[in-house]
C-alpha cells in the first residue's frame, strides 16, 4: 500500500492508526437493504434464509452474515425485494431523512444505492431524479431502478451543470455523493489501492467543488444538502466543505441527527457537526456533511410539461384489462408508453433515458409490455401465476412453464411477488423473462 498514504491516515488517526491497519486485513462485510417499496423485513427473511445482524446505518439495512449465500441467484432479489449495498453505504441517504411528497436529486447516482434508498423513503410520491456522467454506468443506474419498482423517477445521463441549468432552485432535498478516490474502498476493491495517488486525491477535490456547486445551484431555500464521499482525507472532505462554506453566505451545516460513527476532523462552519466512519465504526469508510439553504426564492419555477402523443388505444385496452388500477400519468412518444406518480416534466439540454415507468410498445396495433412494467412497485395485476422454488429457477433459466393460468399475459410471480411477464394459453407460460437476466 502507497507510503504516503498510509502516512496520511496515521496522521488523522494518531492513537487509532494500528486499530485501522488491523481492521485493513479484516474481510469486508456485506449487506443488504430490504426494498420497502415492496416487502417489509419480516415478510422478507420469512423466504429468505440467512444469517444476519442488524445495521445501525439505516432503518431497513442489514449485515450479512452468510458466506454461502448468493444474492443474484435468490428469486428474492429477482422479485427486486432487497438490495445488496455495504452497510456503511446507507448512511448518507439516513442523514437526508427525505421525507413523503418531496422533491428530490440524487445527483451523482450510479449504481442506484442510494438512489433506490431515497426511492423507499418516497415511497412512490413526490419525485426523484437521479443523475450519472458516464453512460455506461447511467444504464446500470437504469437496471437498478427498475427492479427497485420505483414509479416516481427520472433517470438522467448528464453533467452537472445541464442538471441545474434545468432544474434551478427546485429540489427539496439534494444528494451529492461526489466522485472520489475512494480510501474507504481499499477492503473491497484492488483497484482504488493502485490507483490512489496524492495527484488523484487533488484532481477529485477540484471535480468535487464544481459539482458541489451544481448542487448548490439545485436545491430551493430551505432544502436540505448532504455532500457524501466514501474517502478519508481531509482535501475531499472537510477542507471542500469549508471552502463550499465559504462562498455561500446562505448554507449552514446542521446537526447529522444520528448515533452511528463519529463527528468531522475540525470545528470550522461548524464542521464538527459532519459524520465519519470508519473500519472501526462497522463500515468501510465514509464523510457526510449534512448543510441547509436559507433564505427565500428568486428563482423557482416549475420545468415545462413533457408533449405526449395520444395513448394509443391497445395499449390503454392493455393496461385496462392488466391493471387493478391506472398509473396517474401516462405519456407515449414513437410507441413507447410510460406510466407514472408525478407529472412527465422536461430535462432541459440533459439527456433523458428513463422517465418513470416503462410500461411498453405498441407495435402492429397490439401493445407488448416490458419487463419494467412487471417490477414496478406501483402496479397490482389482474392475471398472475405463481411459481415455486423450482419453478422459479427454471422461469429465470428461459424455460417454458407447465402452469394453468388465465390467456393472454400474466405477471409471472413468486410468493406472490412480480418477477417478470409469460404469455399463457391457459396451460402453458411461454416465457418473456428478459435473456440478458437468465441464468446461465
Amino acid at each position: 500500500m502507497n507510503d504516503l498514504y498510509l502516512k496520511q491516515m496515521k496522521e488523522l488517526l494518531n492513537e487509532e492508526y494500528d486499530d485501522y491497519l488491523t481492521m485493513l486485513d479484516q474481510p469486508h462485510r456485506r449487506g443488504l437493504r430490504v426494498n420497502t417499496l415492496k416487502t417489509a423485513e419480516e415478510e422478507l427473511f420469512s423466504v429468505l434464509d440467512v444469517k444476519k445482524e442488524k445495521s445501525p446505518f439505516a432503518e431497513n439495512g442489514w449485515y450479512l452474515d452468510d458466506d454461502t449465500f448468493s444474492p443474484g441467484r435468490s428469486p428474492a432479489y429477482k422479485a427486486g425485494l432487497f438490495y445488496v449495498q455495504e452497510p456503511s453505504a446507507s448512511a448518507a441517504v439516513t442523514v437526508l431523512n427525505p421525507q413523503k411528497g418531496m422533491k428530490v436529486l440524487d445527483l451523482c447516482a450510479a449504481p442506484g444505492s442510494k438512489s433506490t434508498q431515497i426511492a423507499e423513503k418516497l415511497g412512490n410520491t413526490g419525485f426523484l431524479c437521479v443523475n450519472e456522467y458516464v453512460h455506461k454506468r447511467a444504464l446500470v443506474l437504469v437496471e437498478n431502478i427498475e427492479l427497485n419498482g420505483t414509479a416516481n423517477c427520472m433517470v438522467l445521463n448528464a453533467d452537472t451543470k445541464d442538471v441545474a441549468d434545468a432544474f434551478e432552485e427546485y429540489f427539496d432535498a439534494v444528494l451529492c455523493d461526489a466522485p472520489c478516490s475512494g480510501e474507504g474502498m481499499f477492503r473491497k476493491e484492488e483497484d482504488a489501492v493502485r490507483d490512489w495517488s496524492p495527484e488523484n486525491v487533488q484532481a477529485c477535490a477540484k471535480r468535487q467543488r464544481e459539482i458541489l456547486e451544481n448542487a448548490y445551484r439545485c436545491l430551493k431555500p430551505g432544502g436540505v444538502l448532504v455532500y457524501s464521499t466514501c474517502t478519508f482525507n481531509m482535501s475531499e472532505n472537510e477542507e471542500t466543505v469549508v471552502s463550499f462554506l465559504s462562498m455561500h453566505d446562505n448554507m449552514v451545516m446542521e446537526d447529522a441527527g444520528v448515533s452511528f460513527g463519529r463527528r468531522g476532523l475540525i470545528n470550522d462552519h461548524g464542521l464538527d457537526k459532519a459524520v465519519r466512519i470508519f473500519p472501526m465504526d462497522g463500515g468501510e469508510g465514509h464523510f457526510i456533511a449534512r448543510m441547509r439553504k436559507t433564505g427565500l426564492s428568486s428563482k423557482t419555477k416549475e420545468p415545462k410539461l413533457m408533449k405526449s402523443q395520444k395513448i394509443d388505444s391497445a395499449a390503454l385496452s392493455f393496461l385496462d384489462e392488466m391493471l387493478e388500477y391506472p398509473y396517474p400519468y401516462l405519456f407515449e412518444k414513437a410507441g413507447k408508453v410510460y406510466g407514472g406518480t408525478h407529472p412527465f416534466i422536461e430535462a432541459g439540454n440533459c439527456r433523458l433515458i428513463r422517465h418513470q415507468v416503462y410500461l411498453g410498445d405498441v407495435i402492429k396495433g397490439r401493445f407488448e409490455p416490458s419487463h419494467h412494467f412487471f417490477l414496478s412497485s406501483f402496479s397490482r395485476f389482474r392475471h398472475t401465476a405463481d411459481l415455486d422454488d423450482e419453478q422459479a429457477d427454471r422461469y429465470f433459466h428461459g424455460e417454458q412453464i407447465s402452469l394453468a393460468a388465465d390467456k393472454g399475459w400474466n405477471a409471472v410471480t413468486w410468493h406472490s411477488h412480480p418477477v417478470g411477464g409469460a404469455k399463457s394459453d391457459g396451460k402453458v407460460l411461454k416465457n418473456k423473462y428478459p435473456k440478458q437476466f437468465r441464468f446461465r
